[in-house]
């Protein structure tokens, strides 16, 4: 972090950053200023995070020079330091934001604690920023996928990408587990411009923002050298570079169905899509593995490439029936006969789509419950906790996991309990109160009557059957 020291006695300033650069070896000192008006100048050239900001200087004083560099720096974090034990300063400090207020001669621990707070909450902001910058880059990385491009789309880029002239889509289908970790470094070794991607287990989609105009040869040479490096079971589609953010999602349909074609022929692993693809049986087998998926806007992308005939559409229709019922799914009431337009189809695929994702959730939310039940089952875990832990309300949650696992969830924690006491039971290296208290019972009483109930037999008498044998 870089530090600004503003006090009008040298020797106090020489102090300050000795003790600084002594003690914080991740701070370093970018200035020092004799006075405010030094103190203004200097936050506008050294971009300081944290200013010391004595009160008491000639001309313009602490206080002064405060007011003036928040208006233009608001991010920049003071520590005040006065030899004038007065609310009226402190009040007045309070009115700017700072909450930082030292007297001289300052004790070594008070000075490292105003310190260490402040770069806390300087470290807070900071990863709050990249967070919610992280978040518009995959708000617009999403946009630029579909047609046609939300206008918000257009404030993004120029927020953040304002030099980008031009750009493309990569679209890979991966065929087996490839780390994201390794992945991100492929890209980064072989993008020489700005660059989002999103992965998974199947798929990788690369969107590039170039800063100048690009040409075909070079978008070719960037997915060779991606698709060698992550392998041969890799199939790695070009989508045609494009000037305007409007062009965006043609590139990234381009970029798909080239890589489901590579895929398919597998004669090379990569390359911009055929011209014509007259193959509507690919399409349709396209078409029902991003519906399984759960994915609408590919799928809706997809069914729009083609002009079905009846029989592709009955057969696409009979199709997701089938896998929605093998999953008991709920079916849209919408027979094939009432799917009369584009739009009617759109609505079934992404109400099917929907319905998918839900199950989907709801599978990971379970397995998710189930890993938390483990964990915590010997603390008296309740299904309110259980479902603040998934972030599900109580009875959404109660729903979900007896509609997964067949039984309620106080069912299943009294099973994981009784489980758990019978294999230690069987272990003999603990009492049978030791073994209460081990599977989140605090009264043994109660557990001896849950274990009966359960076995049909009490604790000790289980243990003395065990013994007999």
């Amino acid at each position: 972090m870089r530090v600004l020291i503003a006090e009008d006695e040298l020797l106090e300033r020489k102090v300050m950053k000795k003790f600084i650069e002594s003690n914080f070896t991740d701070m370093h000192i970018v200035g020092e200023a004799q006075n405010g008006r030094k103190a203004i100048e200097l936050a506008e050239t050294t971009n300081p995070d944290i200013i010391f900001m004595d009160i008491k200087m000639p001309g313009i004083n602490g206080l002064e020079a405060i007011k003036e560099i928040t208006k233009h720096y608001p991010s920049i974090k003071f520590i005040l330091v006065s030899a004038y034990d007065s609310f009226g300063y402190a009040k007045q400090a309070m009115n700017y934001g700072i909450k930082e207020y030292i007297l001289k001669p300052g004790k070594k621990e008070e000075i490292v604690r105003a310190i260490l707070r402040v770069k806390k909450e300087i470290l807070h902001e900071r990863e709050q920023l990249d967070e919610k910058r992280q978040l518009f880059k995959e708000r617009l990385f999403t946009k630029l996928m579909h047609h046609p491009v939300a206008e918000d789309a257009y404030d993004i880029q120029k927020m953040y990408y304002p030099e980008m002239q031009s750009g493309y889509f990569l679209v890979a289908q991966l065929n087996g587990l490839v780390d994201e970790d390794i992945v991100e470094r492929i890209l980064e070794k072989h993008i020489r411009h700005p660059f989002m991607f999103n992965m998974t287990e199947e798929r990788l989609s690369i969107c590039v923002l170039v800063t100048q105009n690009i040409e075909k040869a070079e978008v070719l040479t960037v997915a060779r050298g991606i698709q060698l490096e992550i392998g041969e079971n890799c199939f790695l589609g070009a989508g045609y570079p494009c000037e305007s953010l409007e062009n965006f999602p043609r590139s990234y349909q381009e970029a798909l169905t080239a890589s489901y074609q590579l895929n398919k022929v597998k004669k090379r692993n990569y390359g911009f899509p055929r011209e014509k693809e007259n193959d509507r049986k690919e399409i349709i087998t396209r078409l029902l593995a991003e519906i399984g998926k759960g994915n609408d806007r590919d799928a809706v992308d997809i069914f729009n490439e083609e002009d079905f005939t009846t029989s592709d559409l009955e057969e696409i229709y009979f199709n997701i029936r089938q896998m929605l019922e093998e999953r008991d799914i709920s079916i849209p009431d919408s027979s094939i006969s009432e799917l009369n337009s584009p739009y009617d189809w759109h609505t079934f695929i992404t109400i099917c789509c929907m319905n998918l994702q839900e199950y989907y959730q709801s599978k990971q939310y379970i397995a998710k419950a189930k890993t938390f039940v483990e964990e915590n089952y010997c603390n008296g875990v309740t299904l309110e906790e259980a479902s603040a832990y998934v972030d599900l309300s109580p009875n959404y949650f109660s729903n979900v996991f007896k509609q997964e696992l067949g039984h309620t969830f106080i069912d299943y924690v009294t099973k994981l309990r009784m489980e758990k006491a019978k294999d230690l039971i069987q272990e003999n290296s603990y009492s049978l109160k030791e073994i209460s208290y081990m599977v989140g019972y605090n009264d043994p009483n109660y557990f001896s009557r849950v274990f009966k109930k359960y076995y049909q037999m009490s604790p000790k008498h289980f243990q003395h059957e065990i013994f007999k044998k």
